[in-house]
């Protein structure tokens, strides 16, 4: 279809050339008022009607909008520049056999020589023939060239009307754009004003559109978990066009497209932000939902202030994800996670290690059967039960050790010297049967059930193994048995390939409270200084 203001020019309304005397503008204007009175059409030979197909719209209104829209000088040179003009009597032969629908003689006169007519006349021929490049290509020859531009003004009669090259390329450009993608227009620029002119105009068109459905997604409910993430998603597809036309436009490195999409980015990730913090925590979907929108805020950041903070939130949801069980161990997980979560909830103390460790087995056994015991989301969570049970034994035999000593710096001597006229030898034995070796025979039954879980390497090498081995000593020491039951036999699956996820980055995101501790954040501790202290003790009995 053609372009509006060719199909319903002015001037083709009123049925003259652009430059057509004002008495026959007169003449034919008095002429449709009359045959509009009795309901009559009339056509004109300047209606081209055999190369346009869409009629001039003639009423009595748009007869008398046409005449106004040509009144003032730069309304008349701007839809000159879209109808055809007769600037020399090579025109006119060219015009002539336009109307009589020769259109290819025409052409061919047109062609013949460049002038500012023949240009505006090829033009406005291309336009119609929805031929946008060879269409504006002519008419910006005529607007960036004064000797052209002077001839057009003096052929219309308004040879005293200024207007800059900037300001009629712009008036050119504007009108062009009500009817053509600013893109597609943009593409066949070859003049550098009218590339710049339409570039900003282009930019104008998808940035306001960004803008637009920025507001709407902040007027999304923040507490509402699923209208967050519906508004996440929607600004997330809804922009991507745009944002693609702005890079390809102004470029990745331009300050206009890094504004826009740090501002995508900020919203799409805060969206994501309200759906994870207040969706409920059944949901078990969430993190990995979550992480859709979190995922595209960080590839389409670019200011490295919002690309941190989309980093931040990433990282924190991708350990989430990966926390997330496989569909096919949901069942058992959950129980295992609710175990933990009683547990975290209790006294450090060994037996709660046991309890937990009896009550996880069988569902940690059921998941290594279906997802093999090299799987790293059952190592992982395999390891965080033992993690969290070794923490309770650490806490005890410390406690137990610190209860000790304070007992010897009780009964020691003023002069701060052990000895044994000072020390009960039964009463020292006593606290040691009654007080320290239950707590180290309890310590290593749950230590000996612990060596039957899988962990990953870096945790059981790091941690569990020091620790193990110090209660060894201990319990060695104190003539307790050590030797492990051929049920508990020492887990030595795993080597050092399997790595620990890093620790959890701070961000100002609220985490989920009541999540039971995994190792990395309980076990700061060990079990230390008990050896020499127990060395110490029996020094003392065999002195005694």
């Amino acid at each position: 279809m053609t372009i509006h203001i060719i199909s319903q020019n002015p001037y083709r309304i009123l049925g003259v050339l652009s430059n057509s005397p004002l008495r026959e503008r007169v003449g034919n204007q008095n002429r449709l008022a009359a045959f509009a009175k009795v309901g009559k059409e009339v056509s004109f030979p300047n209606d081209f009607a055999t190369i346009l197909t869409e009629k001039p719209v003639r009423t009595p209104d748009s007869i008398a909008a046409a005449n106004t829209a040509i009144n003032l000088d730069k309304d008349q040179l701007k839809y000159a520049l879209f109808w055809f003009i007769c600037g020399s009597p090579i025109d006119d032969i060219a015009l002539k056999h336009l109307q009589a629908g020769n259109r290819e003689k025409a052409e061919e006169i047109f062609q013949k020589k460049e002038t500012y007519s023949s240009l505006i006349n090829s033009g406005v021929l291309a336009f119609i023939d929805d031929d946008v490049t060879t269409g504006f290509s002519s008419l910006s020859k005529v607007i960036h060239n004064q000797a052209y531009l002077k001839e057009l003004l003096q052929t219309l009669g308004i040879g005293n009307l200024q207007i800059s090259e900037d300001n009629l390329a712009d008036l050119l450009i504007a009108e062009l754009l009500n009817e053509i993608p600013a893109r597609e227009l943009l593409s066949v620029c070859t003049n550098t004003i009218d590339h710049e002119i339409v570039s900003k105009r282009a930019l104008d068109e998808p940035i306001s559109a960004i803008n637009a459905a920025i507001a709407v997604a902040k007027n999304a409910d923040p507490k509402n978990p699923e209208a967050s993430l519906a508004a996440g998603t929607k600004l997330m597809n809804s922009t991507k066009e745009q944002l693609k036309a702005v890079k390809d436009i102004a470029g990745t490195s331009s300050p206009q497209y890094q504004m826009v999409a740090d501002n995508v980015a900020k919203h799409v990730l805060q969206c994501g932000i309200n759906y994870y913090n207040n969706a409920p925590e059944s949901d078990i979907e969430s993190p990995r939902k979550a992480m859709v929108l979190q995922s595209y805020a960080l590839s389409i950041s670019v200011g490295q202030l919002i690309k941190n903070r989309c980093k931040e939130n990433y990282d924190i949801l991708k350990k989430a994800v990966d926390n997330i069980p496989p569909s096919e161990v949901a069942i058992e997980a959950r129980k295992v996670k609710e175990e933990l979560k009683k547990f975290c909830q209790l006294p450090d103390k060994i037996s709660h290690s046991q309890t937990l460790l009896n009550n996880t087995k069988p569902q940690l056994q059921a998941i290594k059967k279906k997802l093999g015991y090299s799987n790293l989301y059952y190592l992982s969570l395999s390891t965080q039960v033992v993690g969290n049970a070794l923490h309770n034994i650490i806490e005890e035999v410390n406690s137990i050790q610190n209860y000790f000593t304070s007992i010897l710096n009780i009964i020691n001597n003023p002069d701060g010297k052990n000895s044994a006229n000072f020390i009960s030898d039964q009463y020292v034995k006593n606290i040691i049967d009654t007080d320290v070796k239950p707590v180290m025979r309890e310590a290593w039954e749950a230590m000996t059930t612990m060596d039957s879980f899988d962990m990953e390497s870096k945790f059981k090498s790091n941690r569990y193994n020091p620790n193990r081995q110090s209660l060894k000593e201990m319990c060695e020491s104190l003539k307790i048995s050590t030797k492990v039951p051929a049920s508990a036999a020492y887990s030595s699956h795993l080597k050092a390939t399997v790595h620990t996820s890093p620790a959890q980055p701070q961000t100002y995101t609220p985490q989920r409270k009541g999540a039971p501790s995994t190792p990395t954040e309980r076990n700061n501790d060990i079990i230390v200084g008990i050896i020499c202290c127990i060395i110490f003790i029996l020094t003392l009995i065999i002195c005694l």
